[in-house]
């Protein structure tokens, strides 16, 4: 019996996953944040009626990239929720975790992508924020308000303000490093600074003893 109109293969979603894998892995290349479709065709490997059928536009596949990169951050994004130890202990696990997350693991490719693409664009910038940025925020505030609840941080601290602060100067300093290329005529000295900021903002936030 054939399969009814309009109906999916059964390898339908595997078939997917496989381009939309291949794509993701163009994209997150220096030289290919604004490949064209064409482009993307050719790193599928597929015919842009192929591509057409299982994505649509250009920007429904970047949206698809993005939020496939959400669904492999999930075991991440727990880890990011976890609080480790003391409140210092804690704090400097979480800003080693994103440093180690840029360095090795793409984390920076992805934001790279998502704002690239995502800024002043209507239809991709509340993505990017959807599925990178606010699962982010979220997770590391769940940490933090944890370590309200156990008195070790100041209650008059809004957590997702403070996960902010916490997650933004690194999130920057790593762009104007690694993405932007800043390290070959600005280099920064970041166990320094990732240290300094630590510090920084355990006196801010703390409200007794973190050793």
């Amino acid at each position: 019996m054939g399969r009814p109109s309009g109906a999916r293969s059964r390898d339908h979603d595997a078939r997917r996953s496989e381009i939309l894998q291949r794509m993701a892995q163009r994209l997150s290349q220096p030289d290919a944040m604004h490949a064209s479709y064409r482009e993307l065709v050719a790193a599928a490997g597929v015919s842009i009626s192929t591509l057409q059928h299982y994505f649509g536009r250009r920007e429904d596949i970047v949206a698809a990239v993005l939020q496939q990169a959400q669904q492999n951050a999930v075991p991440h994004f727990a880890h990011v929720r976890r609080t480790t130890g003391t409140f210092r202990e804690s704090i400097l696990d979480f800003l080693a975790y994103f440093r180690l997350g840029f360095e090795r693991f793409g984390v920076g490719d992805v934001y790279a992508l998502g704002f690239v693409e995502g800024l002043r664009s209507s239809a991709l910038g509340p993505i990017m924020v959807d599925a990178i940025l606010e699962p982010s925020i979220d997770a590391l505030a769940a940490r933090l308000s944890e370590h309200q609840r156990r008195g070790e941080m100041r209650a008059d601290s809004d957590p997702r303000h403070a996960a902010l602060m916490l997650l933004a100067p690194g999130l920057l300093l790593m762009l104007h490093q690694r993405e932007l290329g800043g390290s070959a005529r600005h280099p920064a000295d970041l166990d320094r600074f990732f240290a300094e900021h630590a510090e920084a903002f355990l006196r801010a936030h703390a409200i007794q003893k973190w050793t």
